[in-house]
């Protein structure tokens, strides 16, 4: 009896997401191949968004009168914070009473760990598969893995798993279990993959470069691969860009676009050629962070200084900082506000 009232909770939750992922477009187009925006679909389905530094909660879902809202803890990661959206807007969608919730909603797995999901009240295991389904739908990890060359086999190193979740949109640990869910990898990987701490696989992209903030701040690797991605990304976040370049030819990246929109250069430098590939491309490595927070498309270019239109090779990135570390309404909500005033 307990394993069919799972199956069911799980199937309502699943069903939702699929519902609002079709009503707001996301299994469509080019949005099948990016992260779930979670904050705007919340003000989207009509309730109001805020951001509040809370002592133990992640997040709260209220309702009263006819009106609903939404509250989310400033303290916490990027990933964290969209899958406590997710969890809250799925008490919305499917109808359930107001709710707060800590950090036990991270420790389960609704679909992989089936024992602790099993302890837990309908209504919650109804709003963890939601969000487990609407923040990571089939499509979009097919789609990610199109677009990296991700085979089946790639996902045995944490590191691609981690960067895998940024680009998901999820914490480091919500990809694994969404990875699961679709069969790319089964329960033993699973757990040796839930062994890897976040912050040591964050260090070793930096060389010796500190992390501006340990428990907010993620590093992307981007490469020509992440031609036209749309980025979100927090205000600490550092990137590292990886890029191929044509040197023996006279061509180099330059960066000047993405000084202009305001990112600090904090290291600049190239691989060492492989012994005995002398004339090979050289791999250009970049580190930066934003100065400030942007909204920006960058299109960094390769070309020869002395030619620069000369059959460019470019690579276009659209980036967004995400600000949810500011106590408020969600920004668009208080724009709208002070509009209307």
């Amino acid at each position: 009896m307990a394993r069919e009232q799972d199956r069911r909770s799980i199937l309502r939750g699943m069903k939702g997401a699929m519902r609002l992922l079709q009503d707001l477009g996301y299994d469509q187009g080019e949005k099948r191949k990016q992260r779930v925006d979670v904050f705007d679909s919340i003000d989207r389905a009509g309730a109001a968004l805020m951001f509040q530094p809370l002592e133990k909660l992640l997040g709260a879902f209220m309702s009263q009168d006819g009106t609903a809202g939404i509250i989310l803890n400033t303290e916490r990661p990027l990933g964290m914070q969209r899958f406590t959206a997710a969890h809250e807007l799925g008490h919305l969608t499917l109808g359930h009473d107001p709710h707060a919730d800590d950090e036990g909603i991270l420790r389960r797995g609704p679909i992989a760990d089936g024992r602790a999901f099993a302890k837990i009240p309908p209504e919650e295991r109804e709003a963890d598969a939601f969000a487990s389904y609407f923040l990571l739908p089939s499509h979009l990890i097919t789609a990610q893995m199109e677009i990296q060359g991700w085979g089946v086999h790639h996902f045995s190193s944490p590191e691609i798993v981690y960067q895998a979740s940024l680009r998901f949109g999820t914490s480091y640990s919500g990809a694994v279990f969404g990875l699961e869910r679709e069969n790319v990898i089964g329960s033993g990987l699973r757990r040796e993959l839930l062994k890897a701490k976040p912050k040591d696989l964050k260090l070793g992209l930096l060389d010796d470069q500190a992390l501006p903030n340990p428990r907010r701040s993620d590093v992307w690797m981007l490469t020509e691969k992440d031609e036209g991605a749309v980025i979100e990304a927090g205000r600490d976040d550092l990137f590292l860009l990886r890029l191929n370049e044509a040197t023996g030819a006279g061509y180099i990246w330059t960066f000047d676009q993405l000084r202009e929109a305001g990112f600090v250069i904090l290291k600049d430098g190239r691989e060492p050629v492989p012994e005995g590939q002398i004339g090979s491309p050289s791999v250009r490595r970049v580190l930066a962070q934003a100065g400030r927070p942007t909204a920006n498309t960058l299109q960094l270019k390769e070309c020869r200084p002395w030619d620069p239109e000369d059959d460019p090779q470019t690579l276009t990135l659209h980036y967004r900082t995400a600000t949810s570390d500011e106590a408020g309404l969600f920004e668009r909500q208080r724009l709208e506000r002070l509009a209307v005033q």
